[in-house]
């Protein structure tokens, strides 16, 4: 079936649309390469394929270049766009190769000049949205002028690299195209492929020869397009033929990405603006530009009406302000969500026979349709989320698919919130209060009556000492592997970026500006660049920032009024370094956040699971944070008021702590894929049999180890972390293994049992190495047992599912 009919109405309506730009065979302003719109590749790639493919059909690809020879004025270099509409119906043959019948009223599909985003031929689809019309291309592709042309120029020199020097460099960053939707109004995004086979590249002149080292060299400076236009001037090469854009739209996907960007700030789901941001981004996903967001946290049903609860919450009727109480959501839509974990879907409010408060105060805000679901973080309802529309219908069972695929982002988000809100609450507390354990609490009280009796009597007035006697420690750490080379390599890439944006701005105004100066702070950038990459020094971040803010950024309102075409170079360093540390900080925000991600798994398991233990045996304990987390624990007969203790629950908190660090290292593991940058950790546990005391240092408002016997265990817990096996450069911790460190062998044996267990459980593997450590100063004699982590079997318990890590470790401990 031809449709070159069909083409023919469709390729005129375009003529006509663009024939009156008079730019529409015009470059893009500034680009420095010559490009000639012309027919002839799409024959000779034909009569390539006619030669190397035996498939094809030669009496076809002779008819085309018979077709494109008896039609002179297309053979050649095609300089009016009215040649074009003259030769309609021979183009619409011609293209019948390019643009198949199949897929002419489906697709996404232009014909393009070399490095414009101007189409002559284009599919229905295409011309209906617009996406190549108009002379509004850089806003339609995010992006300044000077970013656009850098990136056309360095991708013209990389067909020139291929072609002429054998040299493959790729630029993988595609054109993301953004228009709004003419029914909704929203944004939509398009990502853009080119097909450059009909394009070829010509020398005019002779080729520059150009050394493998000179090849090398540019490609390393690829930021650098004044050098590659000296080395290889544009003038001495012609673009010629035609592109074939395909576009593909990626909305989904885009709005997607930048949720998941958005819910990492950390005023995402608790300030006005970041709420209406997630709103905008939710009605673009879904393509709803009238349905509403909402979210309210949970943090547990007993809190639902305390101020603590409503501090973030943003609902459609569950606002700070609100007057509904928990009991007012008994039999509502909002009760099967909130304590059994459901997700909710309700076509129509008005349907509801006997609606409650909550669905009537629903109505009375205009909604009539919702999705309700659960905000889930380490299987516990922390929240929910909530998405409405007035129309009937327009959410429905289907919404809940793309909305499972957010849910974790928000979820996510949620706990962090709340963690925040519980950390300024403690250190409110912290700051006006002594943060007592609950567990030794009654000891505190005890002497605060005793110092009252004293004081009654007349007796000293000092409060007495607070010891802690034969109590059995337990230490355990998790750290982030190479913390602090990863922190330098994203402070190294942060200051190499913001220094090559001030190196724009100074280059974009030196030809204007003829001062010498400009070269010398163009050399002193780029030598702090080489220094940096070469070694980064403790003062290196405040030496470079200080010259830059002193030397540079002052600069640029004189910079303006000389060369108001730097205006977008410096555009580009200001927007860079907006932020709160008025720095570039992409790098290192992709630091922290996969930093604080990892940490906020680990104490966020673990205190869930600590919370379990204590109701077990209490016991008390510890946790700080650092480049990773570490803690404390000590059980023991002192610790209690009633003082009733037998040695079973210190082997079951043994085994516990050795089952909970391989759920640890098993989260992290699964956690990584999720990470901008994919940080390891690795475990640490010491062993200690003998009973220590440890007393309340009143200045430091902490509990410390107690006598001179006790003092070589805090030193070992000091020192152990950077421990190394005897006689070689291997650090001891390493990532997907457990590190056990002790000193007596009957200490061995028990473990022995314990990994036993656990081997039988698929948390361990089978292989268990014996170690010597290296002499630490003041540590002699310390040994190693360091065990596998199964991380590829499913544990015989999962936790997730209900399981408890304490009521295993309590069953085995007991056999």
């Amino acid at each position: 079936m031809s449709k070159t009919k069909h083409h023919k109405a469709s390729f005129h309506e375009t003529v006509v649309s663009i024939s009156s730009q008079d730019d529409i065979f015009l470059s893009v302003d500034g680009f420095p390469f010559k490009t000639t719109l012309s027919l002839a590749p799409l024959i000779t790639y034909w009569e390539n394929k006619e030669q190397n493919d035996p498939s094809c059909n030669a009496a076809r690809v002779r008819e085309l270049a018979d077709l494109l020879r008896n039609t002179p004025e297309l053979a050649g270099p095609i300089e009016d766009p009215a040649i074009i509409e003259q030769y309609v119906d021979t183009v619409d043959i011609l293209m019948e190769d390019v643009f198949p019948s199949a897929l002419w009223e489906k697709e996404l599909m232009a014909a393009v000049v070399p490095f414009r985003f101007e189409s002559f031929y284009a599919t229905p689809k295409l011309e209906e949205l617009k996406l190549l019309e108009g002379d509004n291309y850089v806003d339609k592709l995010n992006l300044d002028l000077k970013t656009l042309l850098f990136r056309l120029t360095l991708s013209a020199y990389t067909l020139i690299l291929e072609k002429f020097y054998n040299a493959n460099f790729n630029i993988d960053v595609p054109f993301i195209f953004i228009v709004k939707d003419k029914f909704t109004g929203l944004p939509r995004h398009y990502k853009l492929s080119i097909d450059l086979k009909f394009m070829e590249v010509k020398a005019r002149g002779e080729i520059k020869k150009l050394t493998t080292q000179e090849i090398n060299f540019l490609i390393n400076r690829y930021n650098d397009l004044d050098l590659w236009m000296m080395k290889l001037p544009p003038e001495n090469f012609e673009f010629s033929g035609f592109a074939v854009y395909d576009f593909t739209e990626v909305t989904n996907e885009e709005t997607i990405s930048a949720l998941r960007f958005d819910l990492l700030d950390r005023g995402s789901v608790s300030t006005t603006e970041g709420f209406l941001n997630l709103q905008q981004k939710m009605r673009i996903l879904f393509g709803l530009p009238g349905i509403k967001l909402g979210f309210a946290s949970c943090p547990a049903l007993q809190e639902f009406d305390t101020t603590y609860a409503r501090k973030i919450w943003n609902g459609l009727i569950l606002t700070q302000d609100c007057d509904i109480v928990l009991s007012d959501l008994q039999y509502s839509i909002y009760e099967p969500v909130l304590k059994r974990g459901n997700t909710i879907v309700v076509e129509d409010l008005n349907v509801f026979p006997n609606p409650t408060k909550v669905e009537q105060k629903l109505m009375e805000s205009g909604i009539r349709n919702l999705i309700i679901a659960p905000l889930e973080y380490d299987g516990k309802t922390i929240g929910l989320m909530e998405l409405a529309s007035p129309i009937p219908g327009e959410l429905n069972a289907l919404s809940t698919i793309r909305l499972k695929e957010i849910l974790p982002l928000f979820a996510l988000a949620m706990n962090r919130s709340l963690e925040e809100l519980r950390s300024n609450i403690q250190s409110i507390i912290k700051e006006k209060y002594t943060a007592i354990h609950p567990v030794v609490e009654w000891r505190f009280t005890k002497a605060a009556v005793n110092l009252l009796d004293k004081r009654e009597r007349n007796a000293s007035s000092e409060i007495e000492p607070i010891v802690f006697r034969d109590i059995y420690p337990l230490y355990g750490s998790s750290d982030i592997r190479g913390s602090a080379t990863e922190r330098n390599k994203a402070i190294q890439g942060d200051l190499i970026e913001q220094l090559v944006l001030a190196k724009e701005v100074v280059l974009a105004v030196k030809d204007n500006l003829p001062l010498s100066i400009l070269d010398e702070l163009v050399y002193k950038m780029d030598k702090y660049s080489q220094d940096i990459l070469s070694e980064l020094g403790s003062g290196d971040e405040v030496l470079v920032l200080d010259f830059l803010r002193s030397e540079i950024e002052p600069l640029f309102d004189h910079f303006l009024k000389k060369r108001p075409a730097a205006r977008p170079a410096i555009e580009a360093y200001q927007a860079a370094i907006s932020n709160p540390y008025k720095a570039v900080y992409n790098k290192r925000r992709a630091y922290e956040e996969s930093l604080f991600m990892i940490n906020e798994t680990i104490s966020t398991f673990l205190d869930r699971e600590e919370e379990k233990a204590q109701q077990i045996f209490p016991h008390y304990f510890e946790r700080y944070k650092t480049d990773g987390l570490e803690y404390n624990i000590y059980i023991g007969a002192s610790l209690l008021n009633n003082g009733d203790y037998q040695s079973i629950y210190l082997k079951n908190m043994r085994l516990w702590q050795l089952m909970l660090t391989c759920e640890i290292a098993r989260r992290i593991y699964k956690l990584r894929a999720n990470l901008k940058l994919p940080l390891e950790i690795t475990q640490l546990l010491l062993v200690h049999s003998d009973p220590i005391s440890i007393r309340f240092r009143m200045d430091e408002k902490k509990f410390d180890v107690d006598g001179a016997n006790n003092i070589r265990y805090e030193i070992i817990k000091k020192r152990i972390d950077k421990a190394t096996v005897r006689d070689t450069e291997e650090r001891l911790t390493q990532p997907g293994k457990i590190a056990i460190v002790y000193t007596q062998q009957k200490e061995v044996q028990e473990y022995q049992r314990y990994i036993e267990f656990l081997q039988s459980e698929n948390y361990i593997c089978e292989e268990i190495e014996y170690l010597d450590v290296e002499e630490l100063p003041g540590v002699p004699g310390l040994k190693a047992m360091r065990l596998s982590i199964n991380f590829k079997e499913e544990l015989r318990h999962d936790i997730d599912a209900g399981d408890e890590l304490l009521n295993i470790a309590q069953s085995a401990s007991l056999n």
